[in-house]
């Protein structure tokens, strides 16, 4: 049992299908483009009963967040993988 009206818990969960498509993307432009004309879409068709750019936002904003997270690399290991390991250096 629920207190929220269908078309707003299936605007949430469009909103969650979306996330869950998009989580692992890459981030390039080509991704982002994707992302906004689906979030497009879903605000196309909910209007404005149920206001979900905010909300697009927010997910655009963790998108992002983990997007850079997956990127970021050990700076710890800066050699290549042919090199000799240089630390610690005699």
């Amino acid at each position: 049992m629920t207190n929220v009206p269908e078309d707003i818990r299936n605007a949430w969960a469009d909103v969650y299908r979306l996330f869950d498509v998009s989580y692992t993307m890459d981030g390039s432009e080509g991704a982002w483009i994707q992302y906004w004309e689906k979030a497009n879409t879903m605000i196309q068709k909910y209007g404005d009963d149920i206001p979900l750019l905010e909300i697009l936002e927010a997910v655009a904003h963790m998108l992002e967040h983990y997007v850079k997270k997956r990127e970021k690399k050990n700076e710890s290991l800066p050699w290549k993988a042919d090199e000799p390991y240089p630390y610690p250096k005699e």
